[in-house]
């Protein structure tokens, strides 16, 4: 070799490696920016993993479209042989469009689809059959909840938001972009149970990929549910935290994942105010469990809603201030939503990694319902992901502001900032002689013919209530205030629920019957017109009141951990109970005039009084059951 060929050869060496330095350096640029041109994404096509976030903003006409959706039309547009797509919703017509181009171009494409969304004509599905692109539904009993791309076996698109305009102009999510064949492949195996062999929810079988991938930076892991146990992944990991949990979540149902949260958040708590770190800012503490709900589902799934539980436990939690909706006002139709499903462990350590995908942390999720959970490790892409989590939180309101600006006409209302303990008191409780045992009679006298004086209405009195009095003169607002036992919530108050001056507000546990999905709630009741019924559906999935006479400790709590009033000490229930065939409440002794007496002084109880019980007992029970649900006690 010539010394000059010699000499350009080193010369185009050197300017190739800073060509391909300068190529990373910008590629770091892409992950969760606008991408304003996105046409111009071979750069891209690297062994890297990148996250888009969309920004919906906080009303209508906020937004800022940072063009997640214009980047895989994009894609999809360059693919040259492939596109598979398992999709739940399905509307966002760049993207259908990009699907039909490339089935035209002669692009194989095909699609997975949930039998449900299918079933009420979703737009996308209806484009793709007027075009005769190949579609797969399934899984009618639950939903096909996948949302994710397969391009060329080499690349995949997936996150957290479903390929509707909702999803990514006005509701939070992130999708992840992904160029590695094997992973690809995995992701392939997965869509090809469904589309293939028709195999969805609990018919699915353990893939035979590997799981876990190196892709540039990044370490990457995929669990497809209900096969891979993503549940389980997810409660492994939160068991190995050592210093933070961020989360935000959409739909929070599932008790072990809120048990976790509060666990390492006792620990840490614990470890702050060893330290002195008690005294600084949430956000400065060296160890940490924050989190930012979704308030459309405090709604939708009422009081099995975990938000609940660590709201009553202490951890600090704010509501998201999303309210960007295709339908101003609206947040639980139009859009507006925090739908990430999402948490950043460890932040900023060497073990810091997301959590993320289509998976919401539910019973549904992890038994039923066809997910995809990521697990992703590395540096630069977990502080993309805390980034957009101070994004949100910056926008987020505490859960007590939030409480209280939802309520029309709020300032009449007492808001948790105002309330102090005694405003409203436990006036009486039916535990009806529980002590944690179940009644082993007949739940609902059908089938049961009376026999030698046996009267099968006297034994089916497993119905429960707490009953609550406001003693101010001013309507309060209960929304998420909890109660609590001793030792875990019982239950929340969901948004909206307010208590009138001076009303007796009865919460009622309908505990006499069978889950039956077709007749909830059948059979006769023991109490009559309540404020609040709780687990309305009857579910054996969800709390009860499940109120013990050998171990009575109530206490109602607000937004604020602040406790309102307490019910009993630990010890047996002051009053009240079954004594033979009868059946007692406990009622609060409450003067005319007043404080109301310490509820954990048994001086301040008193059995209910009367030859039968009150307007609001079934009067097929009032001559067993003395009580006065829902009005003012016997003994006062």
């Amino acid at each position: 070799m010539s010394e000059n060929l010699e000499k350009n050869m080193k010369t185009l060496k050197r300017a190739s490696v800073s060509l391909l330095v300068l190529a990373m350096v910008l590629g770091g640029f892409w992950a969760g920016c606008a991408l304003d041109d996105p046409g111009d994404l071979e750069t891209l096509n690297t062994q890297r993993v990148e996250v888009f976030f969309n920004s919906p903003g906080f009303r209508y006409g906020t937004e800022v479209n940072r063009k997640p959706s214009e980047f895989i039309s994009e894609r999809i547009d360059a693919a040259n042989v492939t596109v598979d797509a398992a999709v739940y919703g399905f509307n966002k017509q760049n993207i259908v469009d990009a699907l039909v181009r490339a089935h035209y171009r002669g692009v194989r494409v095909r699609l997975v689809a949930d039998a449900g969304e299918y079933a009420r004509g979703a737009h996308g599905y209806a484009t793709m059959e007027e075009h005769k692109v190949p579609i797969q539904t399934g899984n009618q009993f639950h939903i096909m909840h996948d949302k994710f791309f397969i391009l060329d076996d080499r690349f995949v698109f997936v996150g957290t938001g479903n390929i509707s305009r909702s999803e990514f102009v006005f509701n939070n999510n992130n999708w992840l972009w992904f160029d590695s064949m094997p992973l690809a492949t995995a992701f392939t195996e997965e869509f090809n149970q469904m589309f293939e062999s028709a195999r969805f929810s609990a018919a699915k079988l353990p893939l035979e990929s590997p799981n876990t991938f190196q892709i540039g930076d990044t370490e990457v892991e995929v669990w497809f549910s209900p096969q891979d146990d993503a549940m389980g992944k997810i409660l492994e990991e939160l068991k190995k935290v050592h210093t933070s949990i961020h989360f935000t979540i959409f739909a929070f149902t599932k008790d072990q994942v809120a048990t976790e949260f509060i666990n390492r958040h006792r620990e840490f708590e614990e470890y702050n105010r060893e330290n002195g770190y008690d005294e600084l800012p949430l956000r400065e503490r060296p160890k940490a469990v924050i989190g930012q709900l979704d308030r459309s589902q405090l709604h939708g799934n009422g009081q099995y809603h975990q938000g609940y539980r660590l709201a009553a436990n202490g951890v600090p939690m704010r509501l998201d201030g999303n309210e960007n909706s295709r339908i101003p006002g609206d947040y639980q139709a139009g859009g507006g939503r925090l739908h990430a499903k999402t948490m950043v462990l460890d932040a900023g350590t060497p073990d810091a990694r997301v959590i993320t995908g289509s998976f919401n942390w539910s019973s549904a999720a992890t038994i039923s319902n066809d997910e995809v959970l990521l697990v992703l490790r590395g540096e630069r892409i977990t502080e993309d992901y805390m980034r957009e989590f101070d994004t949100i939180w910056q926008q987020s309101k505490d859960l007590s502001t939030s409480m209280c600006n939802l309520m029309i006409n709020s300032d009449e209302l007492t808001c948790d900032d105002e309330v102090e303990p005694g405003d409203v008191v436990i006036s009486e409780v039916h535990f009806d002689g529980w002590n944690g045992e179940r009644d082993p009679s007949h739940h609902t006298c059908s089938g049961v013919a009376a026999q030698d004086g046996f009267d099968c209405r006297r034994r089916v009195t497993n119905d429960q209530f707490v009953e609550l009095y406001n003693t101010t003169d001013r309507p309060i607002n209960m929304s998420m205030w909890t109660l609590s036992n001793g030792h875990d919530i019982i239950m929340g108050f969901t948004p909206g629920t307010v208590i009138k001056p001076g009303e007796y507000f009865l919460l009622l546990d309908h505990n006499t019957v069978p889950l039956s999905e077709r007749d909830p709630q059948r059979g006769d009741h023991a109490f009559l017109n309540p404020n609040f019924v709780l687990n309305t559906a009857n579910d054996p999935r969800f709390r009860r009141l499940n109120l013990k006479s050998g171990n009575m400790q109530l206490s109602i709590q607000n937004t604020r951990q602040v406790v309102i009033d307490r019910a009993g000490d630990g010890s047996p229930a002051f009053a009240g109970g079954r004594e033979g065939d009868m059946n007692y409440s406990m009622e609060r002794v409450i003067p005319p005039s007043g404080a109301v007496p310490d509820g954990t002084e048994a001086s301040s109880w008193q059995r209910a009084t009367g030859a039968e019980g009150g307007e609001n007992v079934n009067e097929d029970f009032r001559d067993f059951i003395i009580a006065t649900p829902g009005e003012p006690n016997s003994i006062n």
